[in-house]
């Protein structure tokens, strides 16, 4: 049996926790005190289209100090703004962490290299989840299509990678190994991007995005700008479970396909993708959070553009648009069901 202890557990966090303790491993959550509270006292429930609903009773706590002793993993779920933090609470935490390793199940490029610079890259694990969950009342998380699994992929040689996926899949998470963690986390950065700032900034359903033309070809150059710095940086697309990443991503590099045929061969998996259901950058807007996500996602394809001498116009506009929006030096009003707006702030970039 291993020990696993989860931190920042969220919808994701309790997810896999949840799964984990469902399958015999020992499993300790920290998160909110409301939620943990909630955990504690009724459990934890999961739901599953296609399986029955069963409740679990992991363990909770709501800070790091309370906890002691030794765990074979760390899942680290909280966002990645809050990725710091979590690191120096971890750090001072009373836990015999000479041989724990720290499994990063967070979105965006840059989280691993934080964990890697606090406690060496031979303790860090990337990791990624596709499976779409939601959260429909405390203390419940349910699976709202029967599709995806994790993914992971050692930072350095010699790491129980295989361990803890064989663990994840006897869970019922189908969980393959990676050769390359930078394909691992550039891949699923490709699929978190599509629809997700644009769908914020508008006020729109990600399926009305891609119902418009010009948003569409607008989400077409943001993955084509993607695609151009992992190519700079030697990092190839991959399959990721549920998701044909590597067949995306040669569609969307052909040159030689219009761009009308690109929407109509890319339509099915990019509208499918998100449907009606708002993405977490809209989330995060509505709730007024001016500590978003947007800097390790659209943000990070700006950012190793820059470096590498590329220029990532699309990305740039989403990014810059975004951030003003949600620090409030732009006017969501400005945007919000104004197309035009957004598709000619990203002309003006280029």
């Amino acid at each position: 049996m291993l020990n696993i202890l989860v931190v920042g557990a969220g919808a994701i966090g309790c997810f896999v926790g949840g799964r984990l303790a469902a399958a015999g491993q020992q499993v300790t959550l920290v998160g909110r005190p409301a939620l943990m509270r909630q955990i504690a006292a009724e459990g934890l429930a999961l739901r599953h289209p296609t399986q029955p609903a069963i409740t679990v009773t992991p363990q909770t706590a709501t800070d790091m100090n309370q906890l002691s002793g030794h765990y074979d993993f760390i899942l680290v779920t909280v966002k990645a703004p809050s990725t710091a933090e979590i690191i120096e609470q971890i750090a001072v935490a009373p836990l015999t962490q000479a041989d724990s390793y720290l499994v990063s199940l967070q979105n965006g490029i840059g989280n691993e290299e934080l964990l890697a610079d606090a406690f060496g890259p031979q303790r860090v694990i990337a990791g990624t989840v596709t499976i779409p969950i939601s959260v429909p009342d405390v203390g419940v998380i349910e699976v709202s299509k029967d599709k995806g699994g994790l993914g992971l992929a050692a930072l350095a040689p010699e790491q129980p990678v295989e361990q803890l996926a064989a663990a994840l899949n006897e869970a019922g998470l189908k969980t393959p190994v990676y050769d390359d963690w930078r394909a691992l986390k550039w891949s699923k950065l490709l699929l978190n991007i599509i629809n997700n700032a644009s769908s914020a900034i508008l006020d729109e359903a990600p399926a009305d995005i891609i119902a418009n033309p010009d948003l569409f070809n607008l989400e077409i150059a943001a993955l084509q700008e993607g695609l151009a710095v992992m190519q700079a940086l030697g990092v190839e697309a991959v399959k990721l479970p549920g998701y044909p990443v590597d067949w995306l991503a040669r569609l969307i590099r052909a040159g030689w396909l219009p761009l009308a045929l690109k929407r109509a061969a890319l339509r099915p998996s990019m509208a499918g993708g998100r449907g009606s259901k708002m993405p977490s950058l809209h989330i995060d807007l509505e709730a007024k959070r001016s500590s978003t996500e947007i800097m390790v996602l659209n943000g990070a394809i700006v950012a190793a553009g820059q470096k590498l001498g590329l220029a990532t116009p699309a990305n740039l506009a989403l990014t810059e648009i975004y951030n003003g929006l949600a620090t409030g030096r732009l006017a969501r009003s400005d945007y919000r069901h104004r197309p035009d707006k957004l598709i000619e702030a990203a002309a003006l970039r280029r």
